[in-house]
């Protein structure tokens, strides 16, 4: 019994490690979400701080202004794709965590299931070695 008790104690420390894992990539996932939401917004008020109100301008000066709109708004797609890929990413890995912690959680159970039989076990054994304690014992 010993045995199986000690093979759910280490594959729930194994499934552990597995959510501590999980958990830090999810971190890793969300911080690097929260960049690029940010990084976003950076965008769109530079967009919105590109259009100048001057009613004369160079040939130039509007095909700068143009190529600067368009890379920007290239950057805003790219990163509304991030945002949405970082989003499914970060549910799935919400997933897989909570996968993960209750394949622990009934790995704890197996071994407190197989610790409570080994503790009968060993009651039974060491209650079969006493004798019986007999008050009726006749003398004859």
């Amino acid at each position: 019994m010993g045995k199986q008790q000690k093979i759910f104690d280490l594959l729930s420390k194994k499934q552990s490690l597995n959510v501590f894992r999980s958990q830090k990539k999810k971190n890793k996932l969300s911080e690097e979400l929260t960049q690029i939401v940010s990084y976003q917004k950076q965008l769109m008020e530079i967009l919105k701080s590109i259009s100048s109100d001057e009613k004369y301008k160079r040939v130039s000066e509007i095909k700068s202004e143009t190529w600067y709109k368009l890379k920007i708004q290239d950057e805003l797609i790219a990163a509304t794709n991030k945002i949405e890929f970082l989003s499914m990413e970060l549910k799935n890995q919400n997933i897989q965590i909570a996968l993960a912690a209750d394949k622990q959680r009934k790995y704890e159970e197996k071994r407190s299931h197989f610790n409570r039989l080994e503790i009968i076990e060993r009651e039974n054994r060491q209650d079969s070695t006493i004798p019986p304690f007999n008050t009726n014992k006749s003398k004859f």
